[in-house]
């Protein structure tokens, strides 16, 4: 067997047993120990882990009314029928990029246990990178090529593409895939009577629903580089509602969408105030992120630009930074996979001694 075989069997069997430990429940790895816990600390931080995951705290609607105080942390959804189904909005406060983030302080306080600082990380089950393959000028549309891979652990993945591309109001999608090597390519072109900063939005589906995504900016039909995120307005989404803080009210979102791997929307404006605007995000039954994009006109260049984020906000990682010696070395980690609006993703939880 060749050794490109082998590396396709591997990253295979990786997602094979990622998707069956989530119908088991939890695998757990622990961090390297000078001086090795008992078997009754572990298992006291497994369980808290699992409560962590597994309550949903109080009030049980801490995630979405932020004007509650939250009395006891936990992160599951209301509803949820099984375990490690995870609120969109408990978690999107975890990251510290959203306007409504909680203190890990406030956490860890809700959490009442004395010396046990943690951490919370969550992220997709794979990744996915893209670069330029080449740029093709034609009479009103400009032709772009793009390289995707997908891996887990620097091991190829083979997974299902959807992709959009998106400046000011046009948005062109296409769907493609990644081989055993974990390699694809897409095609797409856009008009040149538009400027500036574009999107290319990129899905990647692994069946049953596993999935992850990117977001690459690249500039369009004109000079220098795209906006930098969080240029033109910050944008949180929460309770299923998008704010836009914005930088400067003369450049406003002009359009708004929300993408997942199998639909598109645009989004309802609701509040239009000097500094910020409000959006309704509508509830899609998808199992995917959702990816939400607002684009406008740059007052000084009237060339577009483009701000997105996602819901839930994730990868994020809340809580205590274990880099230290003595942290790493007095630490337990557990790592689990959650379901969050549908989809799995893999959530470790660390805690130290």
């Amino acid at each position: 067997m060749s050794a490109s075989s082998l590396d396709t069997l591997f990253a295979a069997s990786i997602m094979i047993c990622l998707v069956l430990s989530s119908m088991i429940g939890v695998f757990t790895v622990i961090q390297p120990l000078l001086d090795a816990p008992s078997s009754d600390w572990k298992r006291t931080d497994l369980r808290l882990a699992e409560y962590l995951l597994s309550d949903e705290g109080s009030p049980s609607d801490w995630g979405e009314e932020i004007n509650k105080t939250l009395i006891k942390f936990g992160l599951a959804r209301r509803d949820a029928q099984r375990p490690y189904v995870l609120s969109i909005d408990k978690v999107t406060r975890l990251n510290a990029a959203n306007r409504d983030h909680i203190d890990p302080l406030e956490a860890f306080e809700a959490l009442n246990i004395a010396d046990k600082p943690f951490q919370i990380v969550i992220r997709p089950l794979f990744n996915v990178t893209v670069n330029d393959v080449s740029i093709t000028e034609g009479e009103s549309e400009v032709t772009y090529r793009f390289k995707i891979s997908t891996t887990r652990f620097n091991l190829p993945v083979a997974a299902q593409i959807k992709c959009y591309a998106i400046i000011g109001d046009q948005i062109v999608e296409c769907s493609s895939s990644t081989s055993e090597s974990g390699v694809g390519e897409i095609e797409l072109s856009l008009t040149k009577s538009l400027s500036g900063t574009a999107l290319l939005v990129i899905f990647a589906k692994v069946e049953p629903n596993v999935l992850s995504y990117t977001v690459y900016p690249f500039i369009h039909n004109s000079e220098g580089s795209p906006n930098e995120a969080g240029s033109y307005a910050s944008l949180s989404p929460l309770n299923y509602t998008l704010r836009a803080y914005l930088k400067d009210p003369s450049n406003r979102i002009l359009y708004a969408k929300v993408l997942t791997y199998n639909y598109q929307f645009n989004l309802t404006m609701i509040e239009n105030a000097s500094s910020t605007q409000t959006f309704l995000v509508p509830r899609i039954l998808d199992k995917s992120v959702m990816i939400l994009v607002g684009t406008g006109l740059d007052a000084d260049s009237s060339e577009y630009f483009a701000e997105w984020v996602s819901y839930p906000q994730v990868p994020l990682r809340f809580g205590l930074n274990f880099t230290g010696k003595h942290h790493l070395t007095n630490a337990y980690s557990s790592r689990f996979l959650v379901t969050i609006n549908s989809a799995t993703y893999e959530c470790e939880v660390i805690f130290g001694g």
